[in-house]
């Protein structure tokens, strides 16, 4: 618990920056190796991606990349392609199946962190995520548990919003648990939710 509010508060000074929206960085613990800046060793942490990074496979418009879910729209998929997550995704991937994915790999816990909940074309991209590291997994004969997680920091669970053309969307997820954090002597709490086992 300590060391993800470390990251966690760290992702915080990360986003006090002049350009508003939402930033975001994932985390990959590799059998309980908690990353630390620069160590990319046995475990990661992406660089902060902020608003408007995103490009390539989960931009869920591009004709080579991963498909774009039927109740997701192509307007909230064009108007969300660029966020954050988007860059994240693919950064996270990318170490995952080069350097997490070992055959004696027994666990990877992945945190998505951002200073804003996911908004509703991105928790789709999570999702697709998930079932991409499930799949390079099973085509790598890995025998390994996957956790994917959101963990952000706002007053409220979720938020809707419209964006663009007054295309309704909802950042972060109705479900999340508030979880209390305390480091030295400074205390608070974000929100965490963990994505529905895959099959």
């Amino acid at each position: 618990m300590r060391e993800l509010a470390t990251i966690h508060k760290r992702a915080a000074q990360d986003h006090q920056v002049l350009e508003p929206g939402l930033y975001s960085r994932i985390m990959v613990i590799v059998d309980d190796n908690i990353p630390s800046e620069g160590n990319d060793e046995n475990c990661y942490l992406t660089p902060v991606a902020p608003p408007k990074s995103g490009q390539g496979y989960y931009t869920l418009t591009a004709t080579d990349g991963a498909q774009r879910p039927a109740e997701i729209s192509l307007d909230e998929a064009k108007l969300s392609q660029q966020d954050s997550e988007v860059a994240t995704l693919l950064e996270a991937y990318e170490w995952i199946t080069e350097r997490g994915l070992a055959k004696d790999t027994k666990s990877i816990q992945v945190i998505l962190i951002s200073n804003i909940g996911p908004c509703t074309g991105c928790k789709a991209r999570l999702k697709i995520f998930y079932g991409d590291l499930l799949t390079a997994a099973d085509e790598k004969g890995v025998k390994v548990t996957i956790t994917v997680e959101s963990v952000y920091d706002t007053p409220e669970a979720s938020r809707d919003r419209t964006r663009g053309n007054k295309i309704p969307t909802t950042y972060g997820y109705p479900d999340a648990v508030k979880t209390p954090y305390a480091i030295s002597d400074q205390q608070g709490a974000y929100w965490l939710y963990r994505l529905p086992e895959l099959q």
